[in-house]
């Protein structure tokens, strides 16, 4: 309801010849009884109107063919608009597409390095790529071209050498690929080997506490996910429980300020910029209160806070005492987390790879995949994703197919970030 809007401010007028009507209003449960009423009819309305919408139609068309090319809308979700990453990770669901438009498997599909760089003082990654192509090259281009055009992002497309194209994003190159001839595929593939010294990667999955079943698929699965769980969460007794019995690493994932607050809401309870010194440390230490067990801390959202240096010192300080680790979630390439860390002697960790913006099963396969390379160059990588369905299938998969490749292990374990 609008309050500023005259005509839902009044009152209706009760008939004088129902006092009885009247006597009952004056009942406290009464008036609870009418209100309540009140607000399902008006949400049923607005329930009806919306189901009619075009755009009602096309979200429920999208679950159901499972090929979103939206950017993740979760509760309490920081948008990064104008982020150039975002941007390439629809690129990146645009070529998934097209490779299975052309009935080319994913496992085909060479992720030969990725690159981090900068633009505009935000981190991206730049990708090179091979895609194995038994029929005709140009029809194979043409129909990449197709899937950019359908993204309806400014991206072009260019020949840079014999079999070697260039993507670029407003003008910013973001993926370059080539085209191989693929080889008969093996009719039993080699069996797969433990490599005890395999690169090592943390998966984090962020906002955990409210849903439990998804919680229990996660505890379920053959790598050891790391449970970050919001302090304020409905269930986050019942988390830490699920994350305890199977021996998932548990994480506090602590509210802090956005740039776009108050208008994007972080949560309650909250780290604010304009906060005391004795309002952080307290919010800090009644939040790890909250999840007993963890052995880290990382931030939801905190854009503007995680630039605030004092506020951060503060929130290290309280980590130090508490001996927990910081993993910064790098919603922002000016966060203070790494200095203040280093001068409070906490351990620090920074995130890596985002796996869900895109909420299609491919494309979070392919950010593990970003991971994976990450991990393999650097010796580990940390990737943080989001609880929903699409997330848990996708690490599934992934988790099966990469078996031994790369170890999954908790972010405790991981070499500190200098």
């Amino acid at each position: 309801m609008d309050q500023n809007n005259p005509e839902h401010n009044e009152q209706p007028e009760i008939p004088a010849t129902k006092p009885g009507f009247r006597a009952y209003l004056s009942k406290p449960a009464a008036i609870v009884s009418l209100t309540v009423a009140a607000a399902a009819s008006i949400c049923l309305i607005i329930a009806l109107l919306i189901s009619d919408s075009p755009e009602s139609n096309a979200s429920l068309q999208i679950a159901e063919n499972e090929q979103p090319v939206s950017v993740s809308t979760q509760l309490y979700e920081e948008p990064m608009e104008g982020d150039l990453d975002d941007l390439v990770k629809q690129i990146d669901l645009s070529l998934i597409n097209t490779l299975k438009k052309s009935k080319i498997s994913m496992s085909e599909l060479r992720l030969e390095d990725v690159s981090l760089k900068k633009h505009q003082g935000r981190d991206y990654h730049f990708q090179q790529l091979s895609f194995p192509v038994s029929g005709n090259k140009e029809n194979f281009v043409t129909e990449i071209q197709k899937g950019l055009d359908a993204t309806q992002l400014n991206a072009s497309l260019h020949e840079v050498a014999a079999d070697s194209w260039l993507i670029s994003i407003n003008g910013v190159p973001t993926h370059k690929f080539s085209i191989f001839t693929p080889k008969p595929m093996k009719l039993e593939p080699a069996p797969v080997k433990l490599d005890p010294n395999a690169p090592k990667m943390a998966i984090v999955i962020d906002d955990m506490g409210e849903d439990l079943e998804l919680a229990k698929g996660l505890a379920a699965l053959d790598a050891k996910i790391t449970f970050s769980i919001w302090p304020n969460s409905s269930h986050v007794k019942k988390t830490v429980a699920i994350a305890r019995k199977s021996g998932n690493e548990i994480m506090v994932h602590l509210p802090m300020e956005p740039k776009g607050y108050p208008k994007v809401n972080p949560g309650k309870d909250a780290l604010l910029i304009q906060m005391n010194a004795d309002s952080i440390s307290r919010i800090t230490l009644a939040a790890i209160a909250k999840v007993p067990g963890a052995t880290g801390l990382n931030n939801h959202m905190g854009s503007r806070f995680t630039e605030f240096k004092t506020g951060m010192s503060v929130v290290m300080t309280q980590l130090h005492k508490k001996h927990l680790f910081f993993l910064d979630s790098r919603t922002t390439p000016e966060s203070a987390g790494r200095k203040a860390a280093s001068k409070a002697g906490v351990t620090f960790y920074e995130r890596n790879i985002f796996l869900d913006n895109v909420k299609n099963v491919g494309a979070i396969k392919y950010q593990l995949s970003k991971a994976a390379k990450i991990a393999r160059k650097r010796g580990q990588a940390i990737a943080i994703g989001h609880p929903n369905r699409e997330t848990l299938k996708a690490i599934r998969q992934w988790v099966a197919e990469n078996k031994g490749k790369i170890r999954i292990v908790p972010v405790s374990s991981l070499r500190p970030n200098s």
